[in-house]
């Protein structure tokens, strides 16, 4: 089951603000934050290099649903195996950037093995139709305990 060009359209161009948002941020804050080349973005999972750590950023995450991947449409490694110390969620109910580091989150989903029955289940293994991802749905609740940091903003 293929994404429709306007959904696919609508959510680059949402992961594009958000990710020029992140960037303004940091810079604001005085860190360094340098785009990732379409290589580490692809291979690595790295949108950004802010102080020379490796972070992806993740936008459009809601309270009740944050998805963290396992493995990707293709069946290869999902972001949650990839190189970025950090994955930063943008958390709309909260106007913030949540920062977890990556390994953390891999940890937390890696005794996981429940088989999701459909989208809707929490904390099981999911796999869309048609694709190799390997997902699990989790609520910011389950996971705000391993935050590391919470930046908030103003859209």
């Amino acid at each position: 089951m293929a994404v429709s060009k306007g959904r696919w359209a609508y959510s680059f161009q949402q992961g594009k603000k958000t990710e020029e948002l992140f960037n303004k941020i940091m810079i604001e804050r005085g860190n360094t934050c340098i785009k990732s080349s379409r290589y580490d973005d692809i291979n690595y999972h790295i949108d950004y290099y802010v102080n020379e750590m490796g972070v992806d950023v993740k936008g459009n995450r809601h309270l009740d649903t944050i998805w963290l991947e396992l493995k990707n449409v293709k069946g290869l490694d999902g972001w949650l195996n990839g190189r970025a110390k950090f994955i930063v969620f943008d958390v709309i109910e909260l106007k913030s950037f949540c920062f977890f580091y990556r390994i953390d989150l891999l940890d937390y989903v890696s005794n996981i093995n429940e088989i999701a029955e459909n989208k809707k289940d929490y904390k099981k293994l999911y796999t869309r139709k048609d694709r190799k991802d390997v997902l699990v749905k989790v609520k910011y609740d389950d996971i705000k305990h391993l935050q590391k940091q919470s930046i908030r903003y103003d859209k």
